[in-house]
């Protein structure tokens, strides 16, 4: 019996050529689709879960309320928490202190390279299941001059040779003995670094401001005993910063560290998504593909149901039930699909070099793999049964008298095949809106007119003795012909990091706590950035006062409340006495998904020698290369160990969105898939309605239609569909893009144009995909369609 199902499966798949291989193409991009983004997720939903105890590793964080009404939740928190809380909370079984990444020059011999890592404690290691290939895990990083480094970085210093008890030198004075390598970080784990150096080193080094408790500089991850309950836990902790600090308003709070990467937004203090949502949106993106592909599958089959009436009325006369109907055309549905499954498995092969590349993952189609079988077995199955269930009940349906007797009536499933097409489109419809908005606001983030003008500056942060020499590094670079201007600030631009309340201001009330963002800048800071003032005036080198003088942007001048002007009002800062002597035009220095910080910005001490920095050049127009050179000269004469390193403004603004951009390169591969084989369905479609009107449209040529008259009455039917997708789609896509939209402080409108542009291409696409056709049939001889049976 299965045989004989089998070779009936195949004889119809060879007598119907084209309806064949669309079916199998339509499911096969469909499935194909689906498991490379279904791959993508169970990569996502993994992340961080190999660690042995991930259950019971959790970040701190903190709630910090403050007096204007928000309430923020940041990672960072005080240095000398983690210690303090382990002895204080016997819940807490490992605590340790973890900084943001750094990258650090080291050097062995005449080899030296430039190299990211974290300072950690033994109890990182501890509580976290990363491996070594060489040392004890136990006690790696208990010693202060102790680096464990990864496999990679050990190859690069040492060859094949052990690393353990070997020495490297870290910014040409710092020597530091290998206790451990690391065997390679998996791919799907949240932290990546080629080093960690015991935490202790780094708080000798910077104890003046780690040492304190209303200072938050860095990340503290705890282990709690097994059993513990977190609530209560929760209770007992979270007014720990208030007991050390005076007239705070921070709480404390822990998130489980399985949930941080994909749940990292928080609003009022709980998780308000991240990466979850884009989990969400590309398994419903997913989920639309498969459905237009197995619409295209129900559409055929009803379609060509008639074809096969006879047989199932005979099968039916000679004893067969409706269940072995059913089973014999599910069985045809299922072959169908493992064709199609198999054709979908080199797609996605042929796909994962450039998918992984765009995503920048290591995904790898492992059907051995158990997780990954599942996913696979589990789309052949849901594709093959709500792709074949349909065309299976509706033919094994048939009544045998009324097939016999050709009176079989098709209108109720014309009618259906007419619904399927309009959620298909509608489905279309709303993928391209999404790829259109997404397109835009993109678009919108590269060059909007974020306050300043980023083009032709590069940046490179100061090494050796760059920054005890930096009046004498600017009078030189000013001095060359390609170099407009150069300045300096104590934080990149774009991404400032340092934020503080301890500011005081005539009028201010003991209550207040509100949070300003601060940037170090030198004198000529302001000039250079081509930023625009609104009040007062710049910082002039020739002001001895402006040292200790300040200026706001718009957003802090708001929050002062002076009625007569901001300029030459008093303000305290850290302590430090000075005026407010100009109000910048509020500028970008954060991500477009955030609105405008209170920003204060000060003059630089270039007499600290911890101040570091980042030494900014803005290059004639056209003349970057020889601007480059100029610099590179100078790096090598004041940090003549240092490799020449730099990076341009405009690239890392790019790069900030760069993977919200892939993102929306998957949209649009998507959007224009889901196009295709809802293409693919409707070329099968117009092929099957152009065939069982072919008599009608050789008597309506006889009678004097024209061609394109015959061509517009066959494209008529498809178009009002596509009208009835647009009404459906556009509102919901509207709506979920507006939605979307929120995430941004600064967007784009959704508009009507994104509408209308979707609804346009899915019709010009449709009627395209119609007229061949059209054209086809119309242009035939009218003597052969009325000898057409």
């Amino acid at each position: 019996m299965l045989k004989n199902y089998l070779l009936v499966a195949i004889r119809n798949i060879f007598r119907n050529k084209l309806f064949s291989v669309v079916n199998i193409l339509g499911l096969a991009f469909g499935m194909g689709s689906a498991l490379l983004i279904f791959l993508w997720i169970n990569d996502e939903l993994r992340v961080d879960k190999f660690h042995q105890r991930v259950d019971r590793i959790y970040r701190v964080m903190e709630n910090q309320h403050y007096t204007d009404g928000r309430l923020f939740t940041f990672n960072s928190t005080p240095g000398p928490l983690a210690p303090f809380i382990k002895d204080k909370y016997p819940e807490i079984v490992f605590a340790s202190r973890f900084t943001w990444p750094v990258n650090e020059l080291f050097q062995v011999g005449d080899k030296s390279f430039f190299e990211e890592g974290r300072y950690a404690e033994q109890d990182f290691l501890d509580m976290f299941s990363f491996t070594l290939s060489s040392g004890d895990i136990t006690s790696a990083l208990k010693n202060k001059n102790s680096i464990v480094i990864s496999k990679s970085m050990a190859e690069k210093f040492f060859g094949k040779e052990d690393a353990v008890g070997k020495v490297l030198v870290m910014n040409t004075k710092h020597s530091f003995t290998v206790t451990g390598v690391l065997n390679d970080i998996p791919k799907n784990s949240s932290f990546q670094f080629d080093y960690l150096i015991s935490f202790q080193f780094f708080w000798d080094e910077n104890k003046s401001w780690l040492d304190r408790w209303d200072n938050n500089n860095i990340r503290t991850y705890v282990m709690l005993e097994e059993g513990t309950s977190l609530p209560d836990f929760q209770n007992k902790f979270k007014d720990e910063i208030k007991g050390h600090v005076e007239k705070s308003e921070t709480e404390l709070i822990v998130q489980p560290f399985g949930d941080s990467y994909l749940h990292g937004n928080f609003e009022n203090g709980k998780p308000s998504g991240g990466r979850i949502e884009y989990v969400a949106i590309f398994l419903i993106v997913a989920a639309f593909v498969l459905v237009i592909a197995c619409i295209n599958f129900m559409n055929l089959a009803t379609a060509q149901a008639s074809k096969r009436a006879k047989e199932v009325g005979l099968r039916k006369v000679i004893g067969a039930f409706p269940y072995q109907l059913f089973r014999q055309f599910m069985g045809e549905s299922f072959f169908t699909v493992l064709l199609s499954a198999v054709i979908a498995v080199v797609l996605v092969v042929i796909a994962l070099p450039g998918f992984n590349e765009l995503t920048s993952k290591n995904l790898g189609l492992f059907l051995l793999d158990a997780r990954i079988a599942l996913i696979f077995v589990g789309i052949v199955v849901f594709t093959a049964f709500l792709a074949g269930s349909y065309p299976a009940i509706f033919i094994s349906d048939y009544k045998p008298v009324e097939v016999l007797k050709g009176q079989l009536k098709s209108g109720s499933a014309s009618l259906f095949r007419k619904a399927l097409v309009v959620i298909q489109f509608s489905l279309s419809i709303i993928l391209i809106i999404s790829t259109i908005v997404v397109f835009r606001q993109m678009n919108f983030m590269e060059k909007r007119d974020i306050g300043f003008v980023r083009d032709n500056v590069f940046y490179m942060w100061m090494q050796g003795d760059m920054n005890k020499k930096f009046e004498t590094i600017q009078t030189q670079l000013s001095q060359n012909p390609s170099i407009e201007s150069v300045s300096s600030s104590g934080q990149l631009l774009i991404d400032i990091g340092n934020s503080t309340t301890n500011v005081e201001w005539k009028g201010k009330s003991d209550d207040d706590r509100i949070l300003f963002s601060v940037l170090s800048v030198d004198y000529n800071f302001i000039q250079m950035m081509k930023m625009e003032m609104v009040e007062g005036r710049m910082f002039d080198k020739s002001i001895i006062t402006d040292s200790t003088n300040y200026i706001v942007n718009e957003k802090a001048a708001s929050k002062f409340g002076f009625i007569n002007g901001v300029a030459d009002q008093d303000l305290t800062l850290w302590k430090r006495k000075g005026k407010i002597i100009g109000v910048v035009k509020d500028f970008n220095f954060g991500s477009l998904h955030n609105p405008i910080e209170p920003l204060i910005l000060r003059v630089q001490d270039i007499s600290d020698q911890n101040f570091g920095g980042c030494l900014l050049v803005r290059a004639k127009k056209n003349q970057t290369a020889a601007a480059l050179q100029a610099a590179e000269k100078i790096a090598k004469e004041y940090a003549p160990a240092y490799p020449f390193k730099y990076s341009f403004l405009n690239q890392d603004w790019e790069d900030f969105y760069k993977a919200e951009g892939d993102r929306g390169k998957i949209f649009n591969a998507l959007a224009g898939l889901s196009i295709f084989i809802s293409c693919l369905g409707l070329f099968g479609l117009s092929a099957f309605s152009a065939e069982r009107r072919t008599k009608e449209l050789g008597i309506r040529k006889v009678l004097g239609a024209t061609r394109p008259g015959l061509v517009g009455l066959l494209g008529k039917e498809f178009a009002v569909l596509v009208l009835v997708s647009a009404a459906v789609g556009c509102p919901v896509g509207w709506y979920l893009m507006n939605k979307w939209l929120t995430n941004y402080a600064f967007h784009i409108e959704v508009g009507w144009i994104s509408l209308i542009a979707a609804a346009s291409a899915c019709m010009i696409v449709s009627l395209l995909t119609v007229a061949y056709h059209s054209l086809k049939v119309s242009a035939a001889n009218p003597a052969n369609s009325l000898r057409y049976e």
